[in-house]
């Protein structure tokens, strides 16, 4: 009579539905039909593909770039060719450590016991596909019976095999898959309006990245050389006419406006020295008009540094939105004359700013319908208009060379405001479906053929 076991482990190998279920039933199942201290299942891929633990007892999961795993898959690429040659029901190799080269035999005593059987597991057309290991301390038979497990085990390893090869190998051929799909109506009906479908009139179009930006804005530069103090309004702040934006280090210019005001009294003390003098001598008078230019040169050398110093402050021109980046990246910093620091945009007049890849460029031509859908808000677009694009290539944020577009928002809505971004979709000419689904396979195939 057959063990329990064997038709126990036999219904479970029928039941399972993935490869990793039959992995873990053969490392771990199969104890109920002989005993071992550990199983490791192997693949055993065509090459070039190598050799890969699959599953071991114990675990749920393995990872087979281990020490202890790519051991084992480097046995079984040793082993391949004596798996491959085992006649069909005895597929067993009995391994010792003789068998390998040192350089896989020398760690033997730290991965397995003494005593291993390699089980190759082959499918229906005689081909091993994996390699189970089974080791323990005791010694496997070197002779069977009919009633003896292991000899039962023998005859479970092709019901493995061939249950491993059902789960793992696609064995549908490309001209099947196509047969069966031509034999469905739907699909001969599909392929007949496909020409069509292709022929669909629709609009060219890109989806580009894009910015909301001011259309009347001006340029906060720095008015002379300086290091920056402090700015004094925080980003996208709204600004009156006349208010201060941003302060300049003023105290090398005090310091000089100090010993400018500090010369200025002491020129004054001489004139009314020399004029004093001049009463009652003719050489004094001579002095009394030195005294006057000097005074004159200290007059306007303090005044210059007075206004000097009222230029340190930098107002806004007019009403607005001071937009710059963070003002701890200012503070310190030293600048020029005209350096930018900011924009000063009027929130009343919102467009859009995007960067067009040089292969998404489509109508790029003033006037062009674009719709603006925001991050933030993604499902209230805004119509929009192509005022401008750049001839030339530049830059953009991303790093991609890209064509620079200008536009106007025709419809903003209550979330819009300056700086936040999103994605305009510019449409360009009419066009069949099949030119836009093709346009850029066509361009890579140019680029590759080069015709």
């Amino acid at each position: 009579m057959i063990d329990p076991a064997f038709h126990g482990l036999t219904a479970k190998v029928h039941a399972a539905g993935t490869a990793a279920e039959l992995g873990f039933l053969f490392c771990n199942e199969t104890r109920a039909l002989v005993s071992y201290r550990q199983a490791a299942l192997v693949t055993l891929p065509a090459p070039p593909r190598r050799s890969a633990l699959a599953a071991h007892s114990g675990l749920a999961d393995v990872e087979a770039d281990t020490p202890y795993g790519r051991w084992l898959g480097a046995v079984t690429e040793h082993l391949r060719a004596q798996l491959q040659e085992l006649p069909a029901g005895a597929r067993v190799l009995a391994l010792t450590p003789s068998l390998l080269p040192p350089a896989l035999a020398e760690p033997w005593a730290e991965w397995m016991p003494e005593h291993v059987w390699v089980l190759g597991l082959a499918g229906p057309d005689g081909r091993v596909r994996a390699a189970l290991f089974l080791a323990r301390e005791e010694p496997w038979p070197t002779e069977l019976d009919a009633a003896a497990p292991e000899y039962l085990l023998l005859r479970l390893a092709d019901t493995y095999g061939h249950a491993w090869w059902a789960l793992t190998q696609r064995r549908r051929t490309l001209s099947a898959f196509f047969a069966r799909a031509w034999s469905r109506r739907g699909v001969r009906w599909a392929l007949a309006l496909l020409p069509l479908l292709l022929l669909t009139p629709v609009r060219e179009y890109a989806l580009v990245p894009a910015e909301v930006v001011s259309n009347r804005s001006q340029v906060i530069a720095a008015p002379r050389d300086g290091v920056v103090k402090r700015m004094v309004v925080p980003p996208n702040t709204p600004v009156a006419a006349g208010q201060v934006l941003a302060e300049l280090d003023d105290s090398t210019l005090y310091n000089r406006l100090a010993v400018a005001q500090a010369a200025l009294a002491s020129a004054r003390v001489e004139l009314l020295q020399a004029a004093q003098r001049a009463i009652d001598s003719q050489q004094a008078k001579a002095e009394l008009h030195l005294a006057e230019g000097r005074l004159r040169e200290r007059e306007v050398d303090a005044d210059a540094l007075q206004r000097e110093l009222e230029h340190l402050a930098i107002r806004a021109p007019g009403l607005g939105v001071f937009v710059y980046s963070d003002p701890n990246d200012w503070a310190g910093r030293p600048v020029q004359t005209g350096e930018r620091l900011g924009l000063l945009a009027d929130p009343g007049v919102l467009g859009v700013q995007a960067w067009a890849p040089v292969q998404e460029a489509v109508n790029l031509l003033p006037g062009a319908s674009m719709t603006l859908f925001l991050s933030v808000a993604p499902l209230a677009p805004m119509a929009a208009r192509l005022d401008m694009a750049s001839y030339q290539a530049v830059e953009a944020p991303n790093g991609v060379a890209s064509y620079l577009l200008r536009g106007t928002i025709e419809q903003p809505t209550a979330q819009a405001r300056i700086g936040l971004r999103g994605t305009a979709r510019v449409s360009g000419d009419w066009t069949v479906l099949g030119y836009l689904m093709l346009r850029r396979p066509l361009a890579a195939a140019r680029e590759w053929c080069g015709c």
